[in-house]
């Protein structure tokens, strides 16, 4: 599939995220200097300001020279259709979710389990079938976040 963003475009983001990345940097700068964790709570967003910096230097290196190559497409036909109600509905669900939590009804694992299987398969238009792919990558992926932010990390989670 051959990608027919224009390179301007390219550009300008990558632009905004180096600003992006430069600001939250320079806030991080701020945060305590650890006290019994061994990289403190600065190297997260340190870390990720210098990894989107860096990522978007490079799409930056890799846009310039389609600049003056590019030309736009005048027949698109694409298959993505537009759901904005299943938008509101996933940031609906979202918003239970942060209140389950908040209010300590669940833990993180069996409400954030609950939370991706109910998005995964609203988002695959409600098929059966995949029911199951979605229930063990939901599964997988709330064990693995829990692990990563309570043993990396050091943030105790609900």
């Amino acid at each position: 599939m051959k990608n027919n963003v224009n390179p301007k475009t390219e550009i300008v983001l990558s632009i905004g995220l180096i600003i992006f990345s430069a600001i939250v940097y320079y806030f991080s700068l701020e945060l305590p200097e650890p006290e019994y964790e061994p990289l403190g709570s600065a190297a997260l967003p340190k870390g990720l300001a210098v990894i989107m910096s860096l990522l978007s230097l490079i799409i930056i290196v890799r846009a310039i020279p389609k600049i003056n190559t590019y030309k736009p497409k005048t027949n698109t036909n694409d298959n993505v259709t537009s759901r904005p109600k299943l938008a509101i509905l996933v940031f609906i669900i979202t918003l239970i979710f942060i209140g389950i939590l908040d209010f300590g009804i669940l833990g993180f694992l069996p409400a954030g389990i609950i939370y991706l299987s109910t998005i995964g398969y609203l988002m695959t238009h409600r098929d059966f079938k995949r029911i199951p792919w979605i229930i063990a990558f939901s599964i997988i992926l709330t064990l693995f976040s829990y692990y990563v932010f309570t043993k990396f990390f050091y943030i105790d989670l609900p």
